[in-house]
């Protein structure tokens, strides 16, 4: 998988805070020129030591003394504006990679001024503002620009600075009670990560990625996507750690038994993580990189049928995986999973035309059989290769790593041709021609090719790109494939 950052517009998010939707980042000119100038500020700090910090007249906030390194911070958040404004709301994965490092500067001010100001001053500066309750603002504000930083530093090999903030973000964890780790073990994941990358307390190390351990397989987070691919790379990561960490106090045969799990998922899904994530992972090699083989599996590793199956086989209504759930195929279909009856009663409306189409097209697949084997041969090639995943193929098309809302208004037009001589279900099928349209021009052309009604198009799309209420954040796209001699193909992916 390639680095979302090379290709995504960055985009705001906040955990445990809705940020209006009619909020939109900085310009990443305005940020990067902000960067520039804290660069400059930041050398020669005793230039803004005599500069009062100004509140709005008649402020009792105008009457408290400030350290120099609060009153600092003041002047720089309320001169670099973007930079700020940037640093907190903009997703970690999405910051590019030159300015990281202002950032990381810039959330550590942050967290400064919501820890050592008073409520006076936070609201004078507009950090609290009128109706809201400060100590709910001063609590998500920390939670998010701690986590932020941290994800940060990690990225940029700083685990030092790291550990004591992880640290702060698991004692905050403590206080809402017992076991936090069943209901968020991410937080201990982290710290007992950067504990590792330490050194400094490998006994302490080993306890939290145990405890995250427990919550990843638990069930029982609170917080979103549980059992989703994130989840599910979440996992692999605490073993992987956790595995290093018990190693490191002498307990080799626990280790071991998260080595092996390790070695098994890594060969059955060795494309799931982004190449520099697995290489952050697994290098400088050990047990696990030695199991599948050393350094050398990074470039041998291949995209078989059989990866490309797993790295999308989730829940069709939660997008839950394997290992942390058993997904079940449709009895109908034989096509679409689902991890419980009550998801797929959830997403029976919108599956039941696709079901029967399926069904049908199965039953007519043996009829023809009986009559005319060839066509029956092409026609069960054809229900086999569709369902082949495409990601990749479409993702690039639609263009959706620069805009994925692209996926609800566009749509790819592939015409193939039948390959009988192919050995490889792959290659039965040949692209000859693509086109990438709008939907809204194309839905005539949907319907005459599908042989719909008029109108007809417009409600299969919908059922197509319908989102099921899930916490996790889906790409749906959709691709209308069709040749000489096979039935129209209306599919969808995200």
């Amino acid at each position: 998988m390639d680095d979302p950052r090379a290709y995504y517009e960055p985009r705001a998010h906040l955990y445990g805070v809705n940020i209006p939707k009619d909020f939109s980042l900085p310009a990443l000119s305005s940020v990067r020129a902000d960067a520039t100038r804290s660069r400059e500020m930041r050398k020669r700090p005793k230039d803004y030591e005599d500069i009062a910090v100004m509140f709005p007249p008649g402020s009792p906030a105008n009457k408290e003394p400030h350290p120099v390194h609060l009153k600092l911070a003041l002047i720089f958040s309320e001169g670099l504006p973007s930079l700020f404004c940037f640093s907190y709301y903009a997703r970690e994965d999405d910051v590019p990679e030159d300015i990281v490092d202002d950032c990381i500067w810039a959330l550590s001010l942050h967290i400064s001024i919501m820890e050592e100001c008073s409520e006076t001053v936070l609201r004078a500066a507009g950090y609290v503002k009128e109706h809201d309750k400060c100590e709910l603002v001063k609590y998500y504000t920390l939670a998010n620009a701690r986590w932020k930083i941290v994800s940060h530093l990690l990225h940029c090999n700083r685990a030092e600075e790291a550990a004591p903030i992880a640290k702060t973000i698991v004692e905050v964890e403590y206080s809402h009670g017992d076991e936090r780790w069943l209901q968020n073990p991410i937080p201990f994941f982290v710290y007992g990560k950067a504990l590792v990358l330490t050194r400094s307390d490998d006994h302490e190390a080993a306890r939290m990625l145990r405890r995250a351990l427990l919550g990843l397989e638990s069930g029982n987070r609170t917080v979103d996507h549980s059992h989703s691919a994130s989840a599910i790379l979440e996992l692999v990561q605490t073993r992987t750690w956790l595995a290093r960490a018990l190693r490191n106090i002498g307990l080799d045969d626990e280790a071991k038994s998260h080595e092996q799990w390790l070695i098994s998922w890594f060969r059955k899904n060795p494309h799931l993580m982004m190449d520099k994530d697995l290489r952050r992972l697994l290098l400088p090699a050990g047990p696990v990189l030695e199991g599948l083989g050393g350094e050398t599996w990074f470039e041998t590793r291949k995209k078989t049928t059989k990866t490309a199956e797993r790295s999308v086989k989730a829940c069709r209504t939660c997008r839950a995986r394997e290992p942390l759930v058993t997904l079940s195929r449709c009895n109908n279909c034989k096509y679409i999973y689902y991890c419980s009856k009550e998801c797929q009663r959830a997403d029976w409306k919108h599956h039941k035309v696709l079901c029967r189409e399926m069904v049908a097209e199965q039953e007519k697949v043996e009829r023809l059989s009986l009559t005319d084997p060839v066509g029956a041969k092409r026609a069960a090639d054809w229900s086999v290769w569709r369902k082949l995943p495409q990601f990749d193929t479409l993702v690039h098309a639609l263009g959706l790593h620069r805009d994925p809302g692209r996926g609800k208004t566009h749509i790819v037009f592939r015409a193939v041709e039948y390959v009988p001589t192919a050995t490889k279900i792959k290659h039965k099928f040949r692209v000859v021609s693509c086109g990438v349209f709008r939907i809204k021009d194309v839905l005539r052309d949907i319907e005459l090719i599908m042989g719909l009604d008029h109108g007809e198009g417009q409600e299969y799309v919908d059922s197509l790109l319908h989102e099921p209420a899930a916490p996790y954040v889906r790409v749906p796209h959709i691709d209308l494939t069709f040749g000489d001699g096979i039935q129209a193909w209306l599919g969808n992916g995200e």
